[in-house]
């Protein structure tokens, strides 16, 4: 895609590329978020053809229970890394959360560790989610892939997802005051450990900038912009970098009058009478169309005051 290597900057300091993001070659782990229905699966998919023109191998992986990757390519995705039409190193994948530890692409595993815990340990709420999640982290580490790009579901439940581990951790060191009392009675507390420590080892790696990125995908509309405000403050909170916000689906003000007014003139009287209601229309579409410009124009000017200098601001359809 050649808009990643043109260097444009407009009025609202949004770029046309992602460059920055391209040149950053340390980055294992790429999540792209936001609201729902501003066109994360679009985005993800655009950064992960461009990064497949610089990278070894890319895996674009999809948590979003809509699933649009198959719609995306005209193409079957499913649980397992399928190359991607017309890519020789761009692979993708469709993966309900809920199902993690079933996936054949868990390659070092032999059962799900949760299934390994004491049932009491497995009735700790959110437990699937976030074993499951942590050993995708460690099965994809050790793949072939150089870089995965997370598509995930909507804010709210990404959100939830990444409290997920902060939240376990606190429950199992709670839970392991009790080795100190029951001692080599209960042998189950190498396994809390191994969980623990696996738990740890997925939080380090999501904290390290070098390795984890989380691109924000909003649209100029009040909830778009709010959710996105609310999503970098949690970020910051998880200590998760969050260096890039693009911004989707921006329109550009129209003027038909004149292009109009001369395809009017060049009509007979009969054409204009079928066309009258037709050129009507047009008119009325446009005047909605320009008053939908003037309200993004005020948000696309909120996010420059929130976000210039401290985030690459990005754009790709101005």
């Amino acid at each position: 895609m050649e808009s990643a290597h043109v260097e444009f900057t407009n009025a609202y300091g949004l770029r046309n590329d992602i460059q920055n993001l391209v040149d950053q070659t340390s980055l294992r782990w790429i999540f792209v978020g936001g609201k729902g229905g501003v066109g994360k699966t679009t985005i993800s998919c655009s950064i992960a053809s461009i990064l497949a023109e610089h990278r070894e191998s890319v895996l674009l992986l999809s948590t979003d229970p809509a699933h649009s990757l198959s719609d995306a390519f005209g193409q079957k995705f499913t649980h397992e890394p399928r190359i991607v039409n017309g890519f020789k190193n761009l692979y993708a994948m469709e993966l309900d959360t809920s199902q993690f530890a079933e996936s054949s692409y868990d390659m070092e595993n032999e059962g799900s560790m949760v299934n390994e815990l004491p049932e009491i340990i497995q009735m700790l709420p959110g437990l699937d989610e976030a074993v499951n999640f942590a050993e995708l982290m460690q099965s994809v580490q050790s793949s072939r892939f150089s870089v995965i790009i997370f598509d995930t579901a909507p804010t709210g439940h990404t959100l939830k997802f990444l409290k997920l581990p902060e939240v376990l951790d606190r429950l199992i060191d709670s839970f392991l005051k009790f080795e100190s009392i029951l001692g080599s009675v209960i042998q189950i507390f190498d396994k809390i450990k191994r969980l623990k420590e696996m738990l740890k080892s997925t939080k380090e790696q999501m904290k390290d900038p070098n390795l984890t990125t989380f691109v924000c995908v909003c649209i100029p509309e009040f909830l778009s912009v709010y959710e996105t405000e609310r999503l970098v403050q949690d970020l910051a909170k998880f200590d998760i970098d969050c260096s890039y916000i693009i911004v989707n689906q921006v329109i550009q003000h129209v003027e038909l009058g004149k292009l109009q007014m001369d395809a009017w003139q060049q009509l007979d009287s009969e054409t204009r009478s079928k066309l009258k209601d037709f050129f009507e229309a047009v008119k009325s579409h446009q005047h909605v169309h320009n008053g939908r410009v003037s309200i993004q124009r005020r948000y696309l000017e909120d996010i420059r005051e929130l976000y210039q200098g401290d985030f690459n601001l990005g754009n790709w359809n101005l």
